[in-house]
């Protein structure tokens, strides 16, 4: 699947409007989107995934709190792709009749290809645009089952 969209936001609440987590979950102001910089064209790697560049964070002036509110749009972010491939095989033994034992082999993430999450998109925070997690690794289960 291609990555998901997502947007990046201020924790600082510079629109004096607070944060709408009843609709969004986290606080509604945005930075400013640099004309001419594309925010997809970063070097994708956990450390550094967007183009930091592409964002200017709002400075408010304390002599003049006028609200101001950053031309970022939402969900023009996106982030990394998801690749998942399951695999089971399953043997059925027959033991008598109307009795059988099946042995199942399931493979979660078979190629054990890395998952990363979204980035931090919060870009007051220390950690914008890193990612610090990833989904789980290749998952195995093995199971029998008998049915009679």
């Amino acid at each position: 699947m291609s990555g998901t969209p997502f947007t990046v936001f201020d924790s600082t609440d510079f629109s004096v409007q607070g944060s709408a987590p009843e609709i969004t979950g986290f606080f509604s102001n945005r930075p400013n989107l640099v004309p001419g910089q594309n925010p997809n064209s970063g070097p994708r790697t956990p450390h550094a995934w967007l183009n930091r560049s592409a964002f200017q964070q709002i400075n408010q002036d304390p002599k003049s709190p006028v609200q101001q509110f950053g031309t970022a749009g939402r969900n023009i972010a996106q982030g990394p792709a998801y690749a998942d491939w399951d695999f089971s095989a399953f043997k059925n033994i027959r033991v008598t009749e109307g009795r059988n034992l099946q042995f199942r082999a399931e493979f979660f993430n078979f190629l054990n290809h890395t998952n990363l999450r979204l980035p931090d998109s919060d870009i007051s925070s220390p950690t914008f645009n890193q990612i610090l997690t990833a989904l789980p690794p290749r998952l195995v289960q093995l199971a029998l089952k008998f049915a009679f």
